[in-house]
């Protein structure tokens, strides 16, 4: 069962409609890339599953709850960052995460030990009596994201997490991501820097002018690969690739093999077995594999070719 499912979801500004009529479905311990151009509706989204505002119309649930018709109750559930935050500049560190705790209705006496252990997990531990108003912007950002999660959200939401960060700041928030991932946590994350959330996130939704353009798994790991699916496979050769070619066009489940730039490229219905399968069958052909990989999935390709085949439909 998905944690979070989106019905038919509308949105409707002033003068626009900003979501029309968008719906899906967000697995439990995923990361979801939300990515698009500016004015995609991404902020007003988030802000939407955040149950900060109410939708036209739709509908969203977070297991079981009804986010738009019992926010209170969602809130205790959900955290939000949003790309302009504040702190109180003028508490320390720790002074600002037990005003959270005491927002959040965290008891009394677990106050001080949700503190230790967030303040842990963010590596805000030698900083806690640090005024906020003293932190670096990483620092910052990290704290900003504590006061969030002491709850212990099962959804995070995140725009833009990463604006304005350093890239070593940028690579420690990306470790966070994963590490928030491993405990349980669901994180929905909208950022214009690609090649970062490639490197954690396990699901893509592209959104453009309102419209849900696509919603996919991300590939990974040909090690986990149990399920048959798609597979787009980049294959070089030493010699006669052209042989290769017509080799691969008579396997059963490979599609679209063609030779370009050097590199044969193709797809295979299957799973990390049929990679073995297939690897091993060039081999006792005798074709002279030099590379044989998985192409990485691309949010980068996922975000430009689907926005552009949709504005060239449109």
């Amino acid at each position: 069962m998905p944690m979070i499912k989106v019905e038919n979801l509308v949105f409707d500004y002033m003068t626009k409609r900003a979501i029309k009529g968008i719906s899906f479905k967000i697995e439990k311990g995923s990361i979801v890339a939300l990515i698009g151009p500016n004015g995609a509706g991404k902020t007003t989204l988030m802000r939407c599953m955040a149950g900060l505002v109410k939708p036209f119309s739709g509908e969203i649930y977070l297991n079981d709850i009804n986010v738009p018709e019992d926010s209170r109750h969602a809130h205790k559930y959900i955290s939000y960052l949003s790309d302009v935050f504040g702190l109180y500049d003028n508490l320390t560190a720790r002074q600002c995460l037990r005003y959270a705790a005491l927002a959040f209705d965290i008891k009394a006496a677990e106050i001080d030990s949700a503190i230790a252990e967030t303040a842990e997990m963010l590596n805000l531990t030698e900083h806690l009596d640090d005024y906020a108003g003293n932190l670096s912007r990483g620092l910052r950002q990290r704290l900003a994201i504590a006061l969030g999660i002491i709850h212990k959200p099962q959804f995070i939401i995140l725009d833009e997490p990463a604006s304005g960060l350093d890239p070593e700041a940028r690579l420690e928030l990306s470790k966070l991501f994963t590490d928030l991932k491993n405990r349980g946590h669901t994180l929905l994350i909208s950022s214009h820097i690609l090649a970062e959330l490639e490197d954690y996130a396990t699901h893509v939704i592209v959104l453009d002018d309102g419209h849900l353009i696509k919603n996919e798994k991300l590939l990974r790991d040909t090690t986990l690969l149990k399920e048959e699916r798609l597979i787009p496979l980049e294959i070089r050769v030493r010699a006669n690739p052209e042989k290769t070619v017509e080799f691969l066009k008579k396997q059963e489940k490979v599609k679209a093999a063609v030779f370009e730039n050097n590199i044969i490229s193709c797809t295979l219905r299957g799973n990390a077995e049929g990679l073995h399968n297939l690897l091993k069958s060039l081999i006792n052909a005798n074709h002279e594999v030099v590379e044989f990989m998985v192409e990485k999935s691309s949010l980068k390709n996922a975000y430009f070719e689907t926005v552009k085949k949709e504005k060239k439909d449109a």
